[in-house]
């Protein structure tokens, strides 16, 4: 079942303010200068016995989660030297529990570990399940916000109830356990397992009732108040599983029992979110009041400072605008939460979390699109698919900006470490400005804010190319047109989840083209597609694969065409597609039509003129490196003297010679530079992905996507005639991350990479013919010849297609 937010981003934090620990950012800052001296470390020996807890939930309601956290890190800091564990623990648990309300959501796993940590080094003392459940919940729930496999979040909250059953000395601890199984239905939810969330929400709900009664029998007043704050939370919780089940009647019944008791215990942030689930019922019913609930809703979260729930709510007023066929204001609002959304990406420093974060957040970017081209702004489209593209590459790199060669490293030092005080500044901690003066709150905040700006103007100044590591840097479709070359045309390419949308553009002109084929439908065809050229499938299947792709994918773009130079843009899996292989109604592979070429991006296209000029040195060619016999290239080493017969005065490494050191040390004189071996693939980390190499003298023979971005290269050309070499990880608005970007950055204007594990002979082959061809061709126009000419003796797409040419099309 579609969920009822069908297209808002799913960031909902529905019941998540106070009890299900809303990612916010705190109010409150503390203005002005102060000293250092003013905030002296104060450790807490028995926090689960002095009700500590209560006072830090206290002030973050108030709004001072930047105090808070700032407060608890010292006390952490001040407690782990004084071997204090059960203190440390407790200070870590504030810390996390502030950050979550500030959206520090990578600092809410860091602390919640720590406080685990202490709580198990400090042995048996009251607090310890207390704190150990609170820490596992966070992480939980940083975890679903980041955009995680589910399952990850699953298992902290598995922890958390185990801990939390016995956390009332040794007793289930009720609020505990209700908050728990309030997450674990959330999570229920959100993978569209609506029976068993609406059973961890309803007995949830139900137990919490019968607490209040209890407490109001025996007359405790401060019983009372916790209980129903706690019954408030969980009915919100309701209400949102209620809402994502399509169960408006039964939101809207929550709601407004959520609201009733959040009034009674004075709870503005959890008011907001009630008033937040009734303007969403209000949209669903088509009620007039729609826009102006909606803006009450935004006022208030506004108010409370929860940047999270101002996300969603913008999402939906996004939604509501266009479902009412109001465009314009539709996507002025989406506009609003995808700036949200980078500001909270923004303050993520750990490279891994930023790409999941963002991940989830690309339908966002992709109805944007959508409104904009529903406003007939073709060219306002592409730049909002740009944007998704650049935003989702600095997320791969994450805070990996000293990836830098030359006169950058001074540049990337210093985005480092303004970075890190703006950060700092918007966590409430003291910052030192420029002057050495420190400063805390909003106008330590400015501060950062405008020295950082301040500095990527004087970074664009300098090294585009290096701005465009830092911050969003799209091209415009102008922008575009004036890179490309007469007869060149670019076809940039964006998946959906419904169509796939193409920007058809040369010189003088640009076309869009929808075409009606929901991305599951591509997905599967380009995976059957790549099996059936594996697996070495008869040739009758492959050519019919390839037909239905190209009568897919091409055939409604062909018309708009014109020359026989093309620069494909790919997406989402098509990043995986050999293009080269399409074949077309009349029986001719795509190869034998168009020179073909690809980029990462279109933004990409700016910082390749002018590279491969400067190169003085000879050829270098590196193959079969001594790796083992389970490694060894036979044929790549005839491959690396092909390179020596092109290129009189070639320097050729193989076997033991073929070493890293040797590849940095000749690299940056390279004019051509040829690699015949393996490459690695590492998903989880792009940055890690490596060809490798013969290790020794100081290095392990893992040339790293990271060590690449660091080289300075001049070489006209690299060829990385190897196993997946231009596979990088792949995320649903990516702007693709692997050797050969890293390559591109470094100073080369084309890479050739190959999409699969090639034949090593058929390499060797394709490659001879190519350097052939190179002689007095462009890389492009030498790729195409050699391809024809290989699959005139061998039509099959498994022992010629996986090469491509990435970057300028020469």
């Amino acid at each position: 079942m579609r969920r009822p937010l069908a297209w808002a981003l799913a960031l909902t934090l529905a019941g998540c303010a106070g009890m299900e620990g809303t990612p916010q950012a705190g109010s409150g800052h503390r203005e002005g200068r102060r000293s250092r001296a003013t905030s002296a470390p104060r450790v807490t020996r028995d926090p689960a016995a002095t009700g500590a807890w209560d006072g830090v939930q206290t002030r973050v309601r108030r709004g001072e989660s930047p105090a808070v956290l700032a407060d608890a890190q010292r006390d952490a800091s001040a407690a782990e030297a004084a071997g204090e564990h059960a203190a440390a623990s407790f200070a870590h648990a504030a810390a996390a529990y502030a950050a979550l309300r500030l959206s520090r959501l990578d600092v809410v796993v860091r602390e919640s570990r720590a406080a685990i940590r202490e709580a198990d080094q400090a042995g048996d003392w009251p607090g310890r399940q207390l704190y150990t459940a609170r820490s596992h919940r966070f992480i939980a729930i940083a975890l679903r916000h980041l955009g995680r496999p589910p399952e990850e979040a699953e298992r902290e909250l598995q922890a958390a109830l185990t801990a939390g059953l016995v956390a009332n000395a040794g007793r289930p601890h009720v609020g505990i356990v209700s908050n728990v199984k309030s997450s674990l239905g959330i999570l229920a939810a959100a993978r569209g397992d609506y029976a068993a969330a609406t059973k961890y929400g309803e007995d949830v709900v139900e137990a919490l009732e019968r607490s209040l009664h209890q407490a109001r029998l025996r007359t405790n007043p401060q019983r009372n108040m916790s209980a129903q704050r706690q019954l408030a939370a969980a009915e919100l919780n309701l209400a949102d599983i209620y809402q994502r089940a399509g169960r408006v009647d039964d939101t809207e019944r929550l709601a407004k029992a959520g609201l009733g008791n959040a009034k009674a215990v004075g709870a503005p942030d959890f008011e907001t979110k009630a008033h937040a689930t009734l303007a969403f019922v209000a949209r669903k019913r088509g009620d007039p009041r729609g826009p102006t609930l909606y803006a009450e809703a935004l006022e208030a979260a506004r108010r409370t400072s929860q940047v999270s729930l101002q996300v969603s709510l913008h999402s939906g007023l996004a939604q509501l605008h266009a479902d009412a066929g109001r465009p314009a204001e539709a996507l002025e609002s989406a506009r609003r939460a995808m700036d949200l959304v980078e500001s909270i990406r923004g303050r993520l420093q750990e490279a891994d979390l930023r790409s999941s974060f963002f991940e989830g957040k690309q339908e966002l970017y992709q109805n944007s699109v959508r409104l904009a081209l529903q406003l007939g702004q073709a060219g306002e489209g592409f730049a909002l698919a740009e944007r998704s593209r650049a935003r989702a590459f600095l997320d791969l790199l994450g805070t990996h900006t000293a990836l830098s060669k030359g006169s950058t490293q001074a540049l990337a030092a210093e985005d480092l470490r303004l970075r890190a005080r703006l950060a700092a500044a918007r966590a409430g901690d003291l910052v030192e400005d420029e002057e050495g003066e420190t400063a805390v709150g909003a106008g330590a905040i400015a501060a950062a804010e405008r020295a950082y700006a301040d500095f990527l103007n004087a970074v664009r100044a300098a090294s585009p190319e290096q701005a465009s590591l830092m911050s969003v840097e799209p091209v415009t479709l102008a922008e575009v047109q004036a890179l490309l070359e007469e007869g060149t045309t670019l076809l940039e390419y964006l998946v959906t989840p419904n169509e796939v949308v193409v920007w058809v553009v040369d010189r003088s002109r640009s076309e869009l083209v929808r075409i009606r084929v929901p991305r599951a439908a591509v997905l599967n065809d380009v995976r059957a597609f790549r099996k059936a050229i594996a697996d070495l499938a008869p040739a009758a299947e492959v050519e019919r694969r390839a037909e239905a792709l190209h009568r897919q994918l091409v055939a409604p773009v062909r018309a708009h065409v014109r020359g026989d130079r093309v620069v494909v843009v790919p997406h989402d899996v098509l990043h995986y597609l050999p293009f080269a292989a399409l074949r077309s109604p009349q029986g001719r592979w795509l190869i034998e039509d168009w020179r073909l070429s690809t980029v990462p991006s279109a933004s990409v296209l700016k910082y390749l003129g002018g590279k491969g000029s400067a190169a003085r040195g000879p050829a270098v060619a590196i193959g079969n490196p001594e790796l083992g016999p389970d490694f060894s290239l036979r044929f790549a080493e005839r491959e690396a003297q092909a390179v020596a017969d092109a290129f009189p005065g070639a320097r050729v490494f193989v076997r033991g010679a073929a070493t890293e050191r040797e590849a940095k040390t000749l690299a940056p004189t390279a004019s051509v530079l040829h690699f015949a071996t393996h490459a690695e693939l590492d998903e989880k980390d792009p940055l890690a992905s490596a060809l490798l190499l013969v290790g020794g003298g100081g290095e392990d023979g893992r040339l790293e996507v990271r060590e690449l971005f660091r080289l300075d290269l001049n070489a006209r050309l690299v060829v990385l005639s190897a196993c997946e070499t231009g596979l990088g990880q792949l995320s649903r608005g990516d702007e693709l991350v692997g050797l050969q970007r890293a390559f591109l950055y470094a100073g080369t204007p084309a890479v050739v990479t190959t999409l699969w594990k090639v034949d090593d002979r058929a390499s060797f082959v394709l490659m001879r013919r190519f350097y052939e061809a190179l002689a007095s061709n462009g890389p492009a126009e030498a790729l195409r010849r050699a391809q024809r000419a290989s699959l005139a003796e061998q039509s099959h797409p498994f022992f010629w297609a996986a090469f491509s040419l990435a970057g300028h099309p020469g």
